[in-house]
């Protein structure tokens, strides 16, 4: 049976900003998670505000790429980017435009909710035969993030935000256990840059010799924490969690599935951790250099795995 969650959000902008920028900046933490539902008795006017808002946080982003040379930041920047500006906002209803993102309704427009839709922002009284129909549609995981507070979401089952953000640390102390198990210590890996670039080279040895339950016990943290965003976090905290998608970003890249932009999409707004990857990117002379100094130090997995690297392969996971 399906599980929804629900956030009575209040808006916390002040002076000449609105919930509708609140909505905006609440929706870029969660927009890779799938269609996206707001609820206002007056879309027009929303969808106009959350437009402008919308390409201001996309200019912002586009600012700290050009301010980067770190190509991990550069690359999540990219995609981030790319999908914002690829996103549609409708006044249509899922029926009419399936394949549009994010949906701005009328209460009593909501037959049809959009498919995979993890996002849903009420600013709007709903009835409860309306509520009750919504809620039969939403896939597991789902949060409403609510600006009216007039619906009992508890009392319909709801869970509030707060356990999808136990599920995080949850699956964050399974994930530390697995590295234990391991003997690899994450904080080991957000030292500074010239203390932990040896720490990961033996990380990514030991963990290439164990990559697919590494990347599992990644991608359930990776998915906790997409559902649970956005998350009030600590900077050693963020860094831990950075130091984590790091390594599977790195580890999935060196393996042989394709490659994917999966762990690129929960990296923290302040991820200065990555730029302390001084040789990343590297390819041709260098790369075999890289190569030698590997197996010169016993780490004959990672040695092997960057020289069965594709050359398409190469700019993502060269260490």
């Amino acid at each position: 049976m399906a599980q929804y969650y629900f956030d009575l959000r209040t808006q916390s902008a002040r002076g000449t900003d609105s919930v509708t920028a609140d909505m905006m900046r609440h929706l870029h933490t969660r927009q890779h998670l799938g269609k996206t539902l707001v609820v206002d008795a007056e879309p027009g006017v929303v969808l106009s505000a959350a437009r402008k808002q919308w390409l201001r946080i996309a200019r912002s982003i586009q600012t700290q790429r050009a301010s980067t040379l770190n190509a991990d930041k550069i690359l999540k920047y990219t995609h981030t980017i790319t999908r914002m500006h690829q996103m549609e906002f409708t006044l249509k209803t899922p029926a009419e435009r399936p394949n549009d993102d994010v949906f701005f309704l009328r209460p009593d427009e909501l037959a049809l909710a959009p498919a995979q839709c993890f996002n849903v922002y009420v600013n709007a009284a709903l009835p409860k035969d309306t509520v009750r129909r919504l809620l039969t549609q939403l896939p597991d995981g789902a949060l409403i993030t609510d600006y009216c507070h007039a619906t009992p979401w508890a009392e319909l089952g709801l869970k509030p935000k707060a356990a999808l953000e136990d599920a995080v640390a949850e699956t964050w102390n399974t994930a530390l256990k697995f590295l234990e198990d391991h003997r690899i210590d994450i904080d080991d890996l957000v030292a500074t840059p010239l203390q932990n670039i040896e720490a990961i080279d033996d990380a990514l040895d030991t963990l290439l010799a164990i990559s697919y339950p590494f990347l599992e016990v990644a991608s359930a943290f990776q998915r906790a924490l997409e559902l649970a965003r956005p998350l009030r976090l600590s900077k050693a905290t963020r860094n831990r969690y950075d130091a984590l998608a790091l390594l599977a970003h790195r580890v999935q890249a060196l393996s042989p599935s394709p490659f994917q932009q999966q762990f690129l999409e929960v990296y923290n707004e302040d991820d200065s951790f990555f730029l302390l990857d001084n040789v990343f990117g590297l390819a041709g002379d260098a790369l075999a250099r890289r190569i030698l100094a590997h197996q010169r130090a016993g780490r004959t997995r990672l040695a092997a795995a960057l020289a069965r690297l594709p050359q398409s392969k190469q700019r993502f996971a060269s260490l």
